[in-house]
């Protein structure tokens, strides 16, 4: 029997739906590889500006589905965040109507972000223990949902950041700067929307986790269809 079935390199890829051509979805990889907003993607492969936010937020669920297997290790620096809008009164942790992340950095290695409700020590013990191996060496500042460490196998240091932001190699200013760069590339979307930023903040953690790496050959790994690309 034969199948009248037509192949082709969009068949059974992640392509087959989309009516965009191979080299303008190449291209929309390479702009997303180099941080290119989404107006300008449109402007540049000539495709309506929804249909581009629709292929770069599919780039981005690809990224946020990955999962990191193996436990942090060795030195690591635990600190939380606040993301959002500017806000009249209270800051820092009293803050309510920000989102909150939660982020473990391996000194030299990867960083690992969760946004969470809030910043009890069930929370923050909870989400260590899980990420991070028995007798790492921990940095953090003196917030109290950090005592505890100790007890589960950690080995603990703090930093008091009212009177110095380091004391020999006891700092977290490695996370605090990833803060920074996180904060400093959304800014350039004027705004993400509650429901988007989990897509837009797991984005940044894959471009750190992934910086010595050839993103665009990474991206295209993510959406399976490397094998595809290789017969062109």
């Amino acid at each position: 029997s034969f199948c009248l079935k037509e192949w082709g390199i969009r068949t059974d890829s992640i392509l087959s739906s989309w009516r965009v051509s191979i080299l303008k979805f190449l291209t929309a990889i390479k702009l997303f590889e180099m941080e290119t907003t989404a107006l300008k993607v449109s402007k540049e492969i000539k495709i309506s500006y929804m249909t581009t936010l629709k292929l770069l937020k599919l780039f981005r669920k690809k990224i946020i589905n990955l999962k990191i297997k193996k436990d942090f290790r060795g030195e690591i620096e635990l600190d939380e965040s606040y993301f959002g809008g500017k806000n009249k009164g209270n800051k820092g942790r009293k803050v309510k109507i920000k989102i909150t992340v939660f982020g473990i950095l391996e000194r030299n290695g990867r960083v690992h972000l969760e946004v969470v409700k809030g910043v009890d020590k069930k929370t923050l013990l909870g989400l260590t223990i899980k990420k991070v191996k028995r007798g790492s060496l921990i940095y953090t500042d003196c917030f109290k949902s950090y005592n505890g460490l100790l007890s589960y196998g950690f080995k603990h240091e703090r930093i008091n950041k009212t009177k110095t932001f380091a004391n020999g190699k006891v700092y977290v200013n490695g996370i605090e700067g990833f803060w920074s760069y996180t904060k400093g590339r959304l800014l350039k979307y004027h705004g993400v929307g509650k429901d988007n930023f989990i897509y837009y903040l797991k984005e940044l953690e894959f471009r750190y986790n992934n910086r010595k790496n050839n993103l665009f050959d990474d991206i295209i790994g993510k959406l399976n269809y490397k094998k595809k690309l290789k017969i062109i």
